[in-house]
């Protein structure tokens, strides 16, 4: 009866060792693989936007241009003015995205500054997307140029876009 008792015991014993030892096992595991990972590379979206033409700038943005904002900093450059907009560099947000789908798609390219007149916005242009290299260029060829709130026309313009991985 003695035999059978320290049979158990010893049984008993046993396992809470290996279950222990497995516990254990698991955690080194899993310190190691969580300390031992290098950082993930970041999901940035960081790109280069270009304008050359009545439009000019150059500038790496982050993050742009979700539909429902926030619209990233730009410096936009009015060579020649643009309408009733003197010459200048003004400081703003940009907005630019595809506008329309299938075979009469085009593109919308909008930029304001809450403290100027500064509030712009064209849609056309013939868009060329190289899948390889990823870069977006869109050409505007006398597009017409709209106030973004009163959409009253404000001058006809000619530019280039080009957006590109950074």
């Amino acid at each position: 009866m003695k035999k059978l008792l320290d049979l158990k015991l010893f049984g008993l014993v046993a396992i809470l060792i290996v279950a222990l030892v497995f516990i254990g096992v698991d955690f080194i595991e899993s310190q190691i693989t969580t300390q031992g990972k290098p950082d993930k590379p970041s999901k940035s979206k960081t790109e280069l936007i270009q304008f050359t033409g009545d439009l000019a700038g150059y500038q790496a943005v982050d993050g742009c241009c979700p539909n429902a904002g926030p619209w990233p900093e730009y410096t936009m450059t009015l060579p020649s003015g643009v309408g009733y907009i003197p010459p200048g560099t003004y400081d703003g947000q940009l907005f630019i995205n595809y506008y329309g789908a299938g075979r009469n798609q085009q593109y919308k390219v909008q930029f304001w500054n809450d403290g100027t007149d500064v509030a712009i916005e064209i849609i056309g242009g013939v868009i060329d997307y190289n899948r390889k290299t990823k870069v977006l260029t869109v050409t505007f060829t006398s597009a017409q140029c709209v106030n973004i709130f009163t959409r009253d026309p404000i001058a006809v313009v000619t530019f280039e876009l080009i957006r590109r991985p950074y």
